[in-house]
């Protein structure tokens, strides 16, 4: 038990590591792809997308309001993750994967964000869930090359 309850903190900063790198990543991309966009809305729909992807609620009123109004742009930047980042396929797969187990642990059910990353063609289905050594070494080789972690 002393494993696990070390273990999951541990497991629970790298998914975070990997919600930073692909905010990092969406919003450069939603700011090349959408110039037309302020660089305040591209923030916007970024953590939305952010958001929708790994269960999150932000609850604040006008980040709600944002979200019902401009949906649409929304679910259209969502989409560009399986295709346009396809990069990142495999840390987003293995963040949520552990994600999830680590929910699990914790006696919350996440699983349904899994069938939504694959619906948006972001999970990659025949990727056999890491290690935890293995999904803490791919968050420490990203994290060292976007320059959020030190070698």
């Amino acid at each position: 038990m002393a494993v696990e309850s070390k273990l999951v903190p541990i497991l629970r900063e790298g998914i975070e590591i990997v919600k930073v790198i692909f905010f990092m990543k969406l919003r450069d991309h939603l700011r090349q792809r959408r110039n037309e966009w302020g660089d305040d809305f591209v923030l916007h729909v970024t953590a939305a997308v952010v958001n929708d992807i790994f269960g999150t609620q932000n609850q604040e009123a006008a980040f709600l309001e944002f979200v019902e109004t401009n949906r649409r742009d929304i679910d259209e930047a969502r989409a560009l993750v399986g295709t346009e980042l396809a990069a990142l396929r495999i840390p987003l797969t293995d963040a949520l994967r552990t994600m999830v187990l680590c929910d699990y642990q914790e006696g919350h059910d996440t699983s349904p964000l899994l069938q939504q990353a694959r619906d948006c063609g972001i999970l990659l289905v025949e990727r056999e869930l890491p290690l935890p050594n293995q999904f803490v070494d791919l968050v420490r080789r990203l994290g060292t090359a976007m320059g959020l972690l030190q070698a």
